[in-house]
């Protein structure tokens, strides 16, 4: 035996197509915010929430019209945990538009970019194709190396690092992360970091002698860029210390009375510097 259809008198059913309508209207403005702001909510993470909520207001829009203006009808029966679940009328529809969620494959990882720029800003690109990102994201950081703009890519973060501050820094041999002790909390899928020149202690040393191989002792051992010198012991030996941005080159200048003065080009922090001046004529 068929069971009758629902009645609706004549008054009630443009009511029914207008809660529809506006219930349709809010969806859609839902779904401009989610568009309009879609950087902003996957950086935060909030997509699928959101959609999620579009979901809720268009299953129930579809379950308004259906069922309250169009008349339809609609019944699930099923057992769940055990006992007998029968679902009728409008919930159904909602039911079916929303359970649409759980077949949308869920984020498990998502993209950071990390610039890395000087003290003057994000156009003072110091660092290119040089030095690495170094993130801690568990039991071993991870890195990647620094491209051409200055910006070292991090294909899958795992999602659920997303909101937390977790230590983040640069490792190269002439700039290091300002405040490397301070967490960077990772809000969306770019971040930035700003590096400074390194300032290090340097030991630069070596030997003098004659052409002939006998140390020469008291000669003047110069670092005029650091305005840094010294003078050489009865070995021959010398050693300086510099305070120093970064390794590099420097002239270093060596001069003793009755003999040439000659300069070399060594790096800091070369322990083993070799002088062979000669008597002038």
């Amino acid at each position: 035996m068929t069971k009758p259809r629902p009645h609706r008198s004549i008054g009630q059913i443009p009511q029914y197509a207008l809660i529809s309508l506006g219930t349709f209207l809010c969806c859609l403005l839902v779904l401009i915010l989610l568009i309009v702001n879609a950087d902003k909510l996957t950086g935060l993470g909030l997509t699928e929430h959101v959609y999620y909520v579009v979901l809720v207001i268009m299953g129930s829009a579809a379950a308004v019209l259906l069922f309250g203006a169009l008349l339809s009808t609609a019944t699930y029966e099923g057992t769940v945990f055990g006992g007998t679940l029968k679902l009728g009328g409008p919930i159904v529809c909602v039911a079916l538009v929303v359970v649409g969620y759980y077949f949308v494959p869920k984020t498990s990882t998502f993209p950071l970019t990390v610039y890395v720029h000087g003290e003057g800003g994000p156009q003072d690109i110091v660092l290119r194709n040089s030095g690495r990102v170094m993130l801690e994201l568990g039991p071993e950081p991870r890195t990647e190396p620094i491209g051409e703009n200055g910006q070292a890519y991090f294909p899958a973060i795992p999602a659920n690092f997303r909101g937390q501050e977790v230590p983040a820094w640069v490792e190269s041999d002439t700039y290091e992360s300002v405040d490397p002790r301070v967490k960077r909390r990772l809000d969306g899928t770019t971040l930035y970091l700003v590096v400074q020149k390194k300032i290090l202690h340097y030991k630069l040393g070596g030997t003098v002698s004659d052409p002939d191989g006998n140390p020469l002792s008291d000669v003047r051992v110069m670092l005029p860029q650091y305005h840094v010198e010294g003078q050489t012991n009865d070995q021959g030996r010398f050693e300086l210390q510099v305070v120093a941005e970064g390794q590099r080159n420097v002239e270093l200048v060596a001069q003793k009375q009755g003999y040439q003065t000659k300069r070399l080009s060594p790096t800091l922090g070369d322990p083993g510097v070799n002088f062979s001046l000669e008597r002038t004529p």
